[in-house]
């Protein structure tokens, strides 16, 4: 057995989801979305988020090993983290851009954004402060460097995701790495939400296939050169190409969940995902993840691009996976998926700062995945309760936020 193998990934999987069965993390339930199109993918967050969480064990163990961050071996070990990342993207295109086709492209956008404030905003700000607080304790809680600049870094750092510097604090070299390096999708998940408003007039009129269709396109050919010329630059210079195919497969994440969107809303143009048979639905959608996961080395090209929008979309139009979508212990694990996302190098960093643990970590890989399951359990728990604790309270805060800008025109008539 390898740190780098899958099958140990399964195993992690099923341990976390029979202890999410239990009676205690039942503080996790949520009513189910009463937006059918939306019900398999409330069971599917979760599996992303803890993918991501194994890439980043993957990628910590050759961080104890030599000190570097970077990405684990190509194949499965990478797919987990570009996999996870790029459905979480596809989610939100297809989510917001099915906001904007419901409401013919004119949603209350005051609502909106205050609401993303206050889901976003208070367990992000709880994970930095987390992180700052680390970075305290590494720093032996003395200034390494002038107040002002200490400050100034710590700033960036809350500026909930929207400022895309976030620089070491206080000298210790590696600040983002006490949270994965997870945060930068913050930062691009606000770039989306902010194009929003730009793309609004797309919505209308049915112009969704002409201009985001041929922007998808335009972009799975962009990617299908940039593969290209990543294959065939030298070894010397191999960076570039690779960078520009990643910013594409993200632009090309959004676009995928959009077209979804609108797919899903047309019974003409998703007429075949909807009416395949559940297990037909369900091979498919396994069958082409299983594709991604192990027949690519990366996802920065078109035709792993292709197969995981595909099984995006099916499970978009009803499937569950042969059930696995809709076990409550997933659905949990989904409810919680935002505070694992945050919190997965926190945990990391905590467990592997114990030199008992790390020595027994090292020691072997199923020391080594033992102790990461260990890990994940721990991040589970810790999520359910910063869910219950921290993330609820705020999507409440912010739906009474919305109510009152709601209420303000009505009420500013009545006393005038």
């Amino acid at each position: 057995m390898s740190v780098f193998s899958a099958w140990p990934y399964v195993v992690l999987m099923g341990v976390v989801l029979l202890a999410l069965a239990l009676p205690v993390f039942r503080a996790a339930d949520e009513p189910l979305s009463r937006d059918q199109r939306t019900t398999t993918l409330d069971g599917l967050r979760g599996f992303l988020a803890l993918s991501v969480f194994v890439h980043h064990l993957m990628v910590t163990h050759g961080y104890l090993g030599n000190g570097v961050w970077t990405f684990p071996p190509t194949g499965f070990p990478t797919q987990l983290g570009q996999v996870g990342v790029g459905v979480f993207f596809m989610i939100t295109g297809f989510l917001f851009w099915g906001k904007l086709l419901d409401t013919k492209g004119r949603p209350d956008w005051r609502s909106l954004y205050i609401g993303r404030l206050w889901r976003i905003g208070p367990m992000y700000l709880v994970a930095v402060g987390l992180m700052l607080f680390v970075v305290a304790c590494k720093t032996g809680f003395a200034l390494k460097e002038p107040v002002w600049s200490v400050l100034g870094g710590a700033l960036q750092w809350l500026a909930l995701g929207i400022v895309p510097m976030q620089p070491d604090v206080n000298g210790y070299e590696g600040t983002r790495f006490i949270l994965a390096g997870v945060t930068w999708t913050v930062f691009v998940e606000w770039l989306f939400y902010g194009s929003l408003w730009l793309m609004a007039p797309l919505a209308r009129h049915g112009r969704t296939p002409r201009f985001v269709g041929g922007a998808l396109l335009l972009c799975l050919l962009a990617l299908a050169f940039a593969a290209l010329q990543s294959a065939g630059v030298s070894p010397s210079h191999p960076t570039l190409a690779l960078v520009i195919g990643a910013l594409l497969w993200v632009l090309a994440s959004f676009l995928m969940g959009m077209m979804s969107a609108w797919l899903v809303r047309h019974e003409g143009a998703s007429r075949l995902a909807s009416r395949l048979p559940a297990g037909a639905a369900s091979l498919l959608a396994v069958g082409c993840m299983g594709a991604v996961l192990f027949g690519f080395p990366h996802m920065a090209g078109p035709v792993q691009a292709v197969l995981l929008w595909v099984f995006f979309h099916l499970v978009c139009a009803g499937s569950t996976l042969y059930g696995l979508l809709a076990l409550r212990a997933a659905r949990r694990m989904s409810t919680a998926s935002y505070s694992i996302y945050l919190l997965q190098g926190i945990a990391l960093t905590a467990v592997f700062a114990l030199p008992p643990v790390r020595a027994f970590a090292m020691a072997g890989a199923a020391q080594y995945w033992l102790v990461g399951t260990l890990c994940a359990l721990l991040l589970v728990a810790a999520s359910v309760a910063s869910y219950r604790l921290v993330e609820k309270p705020g999507i409440a805060q912010g739906k009474r936020a919305r109510s009152g800008l709601r209420g303000l025109p009505a009420a500013q008539a009545a006393n005038s």
